[in-house]
């Protein structure tokens, strides 16, 4: 670290913490269907460790996917997948197929894996996001081993709402947004759209060169979004009952920057996505039940359309190799749950949920027949809040979860593969002790995340062999910890937690030759991991105009059975600072600071450097709803990776300019 980075990072240090928006602040934006329980000051259990990130706290750090909102959230670190270009948020080591994602309490996630592209959903029209962790709602559903992330949408808080914005970014970048909304007694609508488009990202100028990438503007590296979303609800008489249909539309295309490390055994792959297309279509509604009951029904149907294109060289123009094809995703989701609750008695909160949800992937290679698997996952949930003292409150909960595999063709034979079901109990407790201005936390979870379809039938491009008979991988998670009021102006948090990961699904190498002699692997149950660490966090705000703090992670991960082979893509210590700081009236300025350690990034012990990263980012309040925004990210132009031979973006700007009436 040079003299002009520890200015910076000490400049930042000074202010100690990392502050921001509250929700409650937005609480009047917020698409109250979309959330999975509303948490308020009197339920001391709350959602256990969930942590928060508001629309505003992204959109005042240029943090405009989803998966950069949810890294600003405590025990969450970002990764990318290289080799596919995506963005995955990390929540204390589990990885988005064991924590899946939501919008407005709807799963989203890409039927075939169990993964999404979280660096391609749009952040414009998000109020926040909610980040369960480990102890987690059983109202979620299945698949949530190690939490689940929740986007909560907005909706419109005034009679007539316009909200528009044009911006440059580096990399010959544009971005527009526009979004519309209607308020009245018995009613809303909104709609809006949002577009981003790049031709590349810069390297920092201290990446060396390699054969594939000579630095300066990163190769392939261009993408385009366009995000469409509407929505209307109706509210009868104004009050607590409410029927709301949604849609969304995310349309993307992107390239996939080559291998630029220096590994002689990798291969580059010279892969273009020509089409990433996402449709989403839900109702949901909310029925009160008396004085103190409520049902919450959702229905969705969901598509995911996807064409990537492997070439022959870094031309991208010609598909003449063995090793180039053209893949083609055809899949889609439906399902739907019902959610209910009651105060059964005066010390009793009882909920319960019952979700159902078949996915279907469809896939091709151009010129062959397609394949079609079909999965059905379906849960059933219980829990019951009740206070056992004025401040000692109880929360137990028990779900039962199953899939089941439809339909699935083995493309190599032709013939079905053997059928395939699972099921499993989860039970999770969790005591909350209130004291003034805060609560303590002692909480025990057991999840499951059921083998995805990839994971049981995929051949990996011909270098791996299926494997149906996997078995679910198992958690059991505990965690002791803190949230609340230190002192005057300061707030802080601390947890301890530990995950036991049981019937790990890893990859095995060497497992049969095929019929040119090479070596494939297979996934199995191979072990047990383990996730344990410190989380630490604080708030300062000692006026109006300035907050300021911080968050720290430890986190060990540890292949018990296999410690020879490493778990991948999170590193051991993570730090987040930021500060907003009011300079002057209508003038907002928050510098942020990030650190990560090294991680590894193969499971054979490959890894990259830790690294430091500064940000500055300003908002200019204008008069007559008029406002400016501008930032410079990666201030001193950091050359890092977070997956080996895969350089991250250099030194970075954007400007822009916005109205709201």
């Amino acid at each position: 670290m040079n003299m002009r980075q520890g200015w910076m990072i000490g400049m930042v240090t000074a202010g100690l913490l990392a502050g921001g928006t509250s929700a409650q602040e937005e609480a009047s934006e917020v698409f109250s269907l979309g959330e999975v329980l509303v948490v308020g000051t009197e339920d001391p259990a709350g959602e256990g460790t969930a942590a928060q990130v508001t629309g505003e706290q992204a959109d005042r750090r240029f943090r405009r996917s989803v998966g950069e909102a949810a890294a600003l959230a405590p025990g969450v670190t970002l990764a990318r997948v290289g080799g596919r270009n995506e963005a995955m948020a990390y929540v204390r080591g589990y990885d988005t197929r064991q924590v899946p994602l939501f919008i407005d309490g709807i799963p989203v996630y890409v039927p075939y894996d169990g993964n999404v592209d979280m660096g391609r959903l749009d952040t414009f029209g998000m109020s926040g996001l909610s980040i369960a962790k480990g102890f987690s709602p059983v109202v979620y559903g299945p698949n949530t081993l190690g939490g689940a992330i929740n986007v909560v949408s907005r909706r419109p808080s005034q009679p007539e709402e316009l909200e528009t914005r044009a911006g440059v970014f580096s990399g010959e970048g544009l971005e527009g947004a526009v979004r519309g909304g209607l308020l009245r007694k018995n009613g809303y609508a909104q709609a809006g759209v949002s577009w981003r488009e790049r031709d590349h990202f810069r390297v920092s100028d201290d990446f060396r060169a390699v054969e594939t990438e000579d630095g300066g503007r990163r190769e392939n590296s261009d993408s385009r979004d366009v995000q469409i979303h509407a929505k209307a609800g109706w509210t009868p008489g104004g009050g607590e009952d409410e029927l709301a249909a949604g849609f969304m539309r995310q349309d993307s295309e992107k390239g996939v920057p080559a291998y630029a490390g220096t590994d002689p055994g990798t291969v580059p792959r010279y892969w273009r996505y020509t089409e990433w297309v996402k449709n989403s279509v839900y109702a949901v509604g909310h029925k009160r039940l008396g004085q103190t009951g409520y049902v919450k029904p959702r229905l969705y149907y969901d598509t995911y359309e996807n064409t990537l294109k492997a070439y022959d060289d870094d031309t991208y123009t010609t598909q003449t190799k063995r090793s180039s094809w053209t893949s083609i995703y055809d899949d889609y989701s439906f399902g739907g749950s019902v959610e209910g609750g009651v105060v059964a008695a005066e010390r009793h909160d009882l909920r319960a949920a019952a979700h159902y949800k078949q996915d279907v992937h469809r896939e091709h290679n151009a010129g062959s027949p397609e394949a079609t698997f079909k999965d059905e996952t379906w849960a059933l949930g219980a829990e019951d809040r009740v206070a056992l003292t004025e401040r000692l409150s109880l929360s137990a909960g028990l779900s039962v979860e199953g899939r089941r595999s439809l339909e699935a063709d083995d493309p190599a034979t032709g013939e079905a593969f053997a059928d395939n079901d699972n099921t499993a109990v989860n039970p999770q407790a969790g005591l909350f002790y209130a004291v003034t201005g805060g609560v303590w936390r002692v909480t025990a979870a057991r999840k499951t995340r059921f083998p995805t379809l990839k994971d049981r039938y995929s051949y990996r491009l011909g270098t791996a062999l299926p494997n149906p008979g996997l078995d679910p991988e198992q958690a059991l998670h505990f965690e002791a910890g803190y949230e609340g009021r230190l002192a005057e102006a300061l707030s802080g948090r601390a947890s301890v937690f530990y995950g036991r990961l049981d019937d790990t699904i890893q990859q095995v190498d060497d497992v049969v030759q095929d019929e040119d002699g090479a070596w494939l692997y297979q996934l199995r149950n191979v072990g047990e991991s383990e996730n344990a660490g410190v989380e630490l966090g604080a708030v300062w705000a000692p006026a109006e105009e300035f907050a300021a703090g911080v968050d720290y992670l430890y986190l060990h991960r540890e292949n018990i059975e296999n410690p020879e082979i490493r778990l991948t893509d999170v590193p051991e210590h993570s730090l987040k600072m930021h500060v907003d700081w009011q300079v002057v009236s209508r003038v907002m300025l928050t510098p942020s600071v990030e650190y990560n350690s090294s991680r590894y990034t193969t499971t054979g012990g490959t890894k990259v450097d830790g690294f430091w990263l500064c940000h500055v980012d300003a908002q200019v309040e204008l008069p007559h709803g008029f406002g400016l925004y501008a930032g410079i990210h990666n201030l001193f132009d950091e050359n890092y990776e977070l997956g080996e031979g895969y350089p991250e973006e250099g030194r970075s700007f954007y400007l822009g300019a916005e109205y709201r009436f």
